[in-house]
């Protein structure tokens, strides 16, 4: 396998068209509907294996029709789904996102996914390939304590390795991250997780702590574009201007954009223009599966958008 994606898997109940958000005891009408795959890590996983990547996936599903689903459209993408583990304690998690234009709220109900641990997870699989990725740190309380062993036994075996921390719900925004972040080479919070996990008030302060783990940091800054740390040096680039019709994975779908070429060993510049496209045309259509590309699409985008890339032309700044 190119990579081993290991992480969260749900189903996404997406509402758009709602007029704001509701308050208690009233009713609100949306105007678009989309049940999906949802978690962070399996969007991603999904969106990667679309692009090319030979991808197997590792995580929880309840023993149910949503279990069934969700596994069905991993495969429909390519996906190994063997080593996903099937449980009939709890049922699959489901998330309710409310979908706005350049925002989104969300109720989430975990579901089996919390249960979710390492030793569940078949680290021999894992070696087989060249890159370990794993998203939503946060919201696997099950599995955190046991992430330092498994992304120190894959690095063992030879395997590079990337996080996407998610969102904590808890708001303490440790649970063994600053142990965890020696073991990883490529970092991918957005600007909020950024900011909390290095406990700084500002992009620079953020940038100056991370660049002390010596590996790269790629910072999501949603409208704002992107700032890429490696070796003291950031590279920024501006988001694509496009209208979305929903937000949903755009994240994770720059991650699949940035992390494809990043194993095909491309330069920065071209990691960052590829995840940045992938997130930009990901918003087309509900969900985050539905409106990601294919390679020539983004090939075709890159070109129809060439006077946006004169943004990566410039020089680094220091860090």
């Amino acid at each position: 396998m190119d990579i081993v994606v290991v992480g969260d898997i749900n189903a996404d109940l997406i509402f758009t068209g709602l007029p704001s958000l509701p308050a208690f005891r009233q009713l609100k009408h949306a105007k678009g509907m989309k049940f999906t795959l949802g978690g962070s890590s399996a969007i991603f996983a999904y969106n990667i294996a679309r692009l090319g990547a030979a991808t197997g996936f590792v995580g929880k599903v309840g023993r149910d029709h949503v279990g069934d689903f969700l596994l069905d459209t991993l495969s429909s993408a390519g996906v190994d789904t063997s080593r996903v583990v099937r449980d009939a304690t709890l049922p699959t998690g489901i998330c309710v996102s409310m979908s706005f234009p350049q925002d989104y709220a969300m109720v989430s109900y975990p579901g089996i996914r919390e249960s979710f641990i390492l030793a569940e997870i078949d680290r021999d699989y894992v070696k087989r390939a060249r890159h370990l990725h794993l998203s939503s740190f946060y919201l696997q309380p099950a599995l955190q304590c046991g992430c330092l062993e498994l992304f120190r036994s894959a690095r063992a075996a030879g395997l590079t390795t990337s996080l996407d921390p998610d969102h904590d719900p808890r708001e303490q925004w440790n649970s063994g991250m600053q142990q965890l972040l020696h073991e990883v080479d490529l970092f991918l919070p957005n600007e909020t997780e950024a900011l909390r996990i290095s406990k700084t008030q500002n992009l620079t302060s953020a940038v100056r702590t991370f660049d002390s783990f010596g590996h790269t940091t790629v910072i999501k800054r949603g409208q704002d574009g992107v700032s890429v740390i490696r070796s003291g040096q950031i590279i920024s680039a501006p988001a694509f201007n496009v209208k979305p019709v929903d937000t949903t994975g755009a994240g994770d779908s720059f991650n699949a954009g940035f992390i494809f070429q990043y194993l095909h060993g491309a330069p920065l510049e071209k990691c960052i223009a590829w995840g940045n496209a992938c997130g930009a045309l990901s918003t087309r259509a509900l969900g985050g599966i539905d409106a990601f590309p294919t390679p020539s699409e983004v090939v075709q985008f890159l070109v129809e958008r060439a006077h946006e890339m004169a943004a990566l032309a410039g020089q680094p700044i220091s860090a």
